[in-house]
């Protein structure tokens, strides 16, 4: 059955990811496409985020195609193609914050992709980067693949740990299956900022100090060891795991930073239209005490296990 087309024109600002993903995702809802909803919110945000940063308005997202086989387009003006990097550059790299650096950004719409594309105008005055979503399982659970921003030092163990000062962390109790949201959070707070520290960073400085503090906890992440059994754990749907990380004694500083720019983040920007908006509670204190662990057993006090829930209790 042939779609009716469908399109929204999104303003050149930031809310616009967030618009689209909604959008998209309401429109698969009406044709009974639940099941592309995780995928395609994932690709438009991924396409609508490159056109703010790399094109100019007017800017649209569409839906063609069939029920079957719906097809997500970005219409942007400019005339280039879009350019699959190779690899994204380390973020030790990159030292100026305003340089754009989504190299992975193609990678993950391929990722959620059953095909995708780019198709140019016949006048050459713009484009359009499309893709067909896959359903639910279709992309094998490749969440650590996927999601390459995360806050968990201990995802790979590092071999470039160097002369630099150490420290054991013990993480107890952890909830592999309540950590695994608090990455997908994670992640698209991360863009979203990174976003408005890119297109304003003059009207949102706060944004940009957060993507400083990314940067640097990147930079602790990759000269770390850990165990690498919290994948394992998410796997196998664990109730709870205990973890042990060696991370640089910086690190502390930078997580305790990170926790407290959070909040700031959910204060200043909590009638903002953002991608990612302030997530469940029981998100906000797992992130907390994740990060407040690195920072007290950086002063030399004992581990304080996870006492609260595993999951994410849903209510009418």
């Amino acid at each position: 059955m042939p779609l009716t087309k469908r399109s929204l024109v999104l303003p050149a600002s930031p809310p616009s990811v967030k618009l689209a993903r909604s959008w998209v995702t309401r429109v698969l809802a009406e044709i009974g496409r639940d099941d592309l909803v995780e995928s395609a919110a994932l690709g438009v945000s991924e396409l609508v985020t490159n056109a703010l940063i790399h094109s100019q308005p007017p800017l649209s997202v569409r839906i063609r195609g069939t029920v079957d086989h719906p097809r997500i387009e970005v219409v942007d003006s400019s005339p280039v193609p879009p350019q699959r990097s190779e690899m994204s550059p380390e973020p030790e790299d990159v030292d100026d914050l305003n340089v754009t650096t989504f190299g992975r950004g193609l990678d993950l719409v391929a990722m959620m992709s059953a095909r995708w594309g780019s198709d140019l105008a016949h006048d050459g005055s713009s484009k359009s980067v499309w893709f067909e979503p896959q359903g639910d399982g279709d992309h094998g659970g490749r969440t650590g693949e996927i999601f390459d921003f995360d806050p968990d030092f201990g995802l790979e163990d590092s071999t470039e740990a160097g002369d630099e000062p150490q420290l054991n962390i013990r993480l107890l109790r952890l909830p592999p299956r309540l950590f695994s949201l608090l990455r997908t959070f994670y992640y698209e707070t991360r863009r979203e900022l990174r976003l408005l520290s890119l297109t304003s960073p003059e009207n949102y400085p706060l944004a940009h100090e957060m993507t400083a503090a990314y940067v640097q906890a990147d930079r602790e992440r990759r000269v770390a060891v850990g165990v690498s059994t919290l994948d394992q754990a998410i796997a196998d749907n664990l109730e709870t795991v205990d973890l042990d990380y060696l991370v640089p004694a910086t690190a502390p500083v930078t997580m305790a930073r990170l926790r407290d720019l959070y909040v700031e983040i959910y204060r200043e920007f909590a009638d903002e239209h953002l991608l990612a908006l302030r997530p469940p509670e029981v998100i906000v204190e797992l992130q907390n005490w994740y990060f407040t662990e690195f920072e007290r057993q950086g002063r030399g006090d004992a581990p304080l296990p996870w006492d609260g829930p595993t999951s994410v209790v849903t209510t009418a």
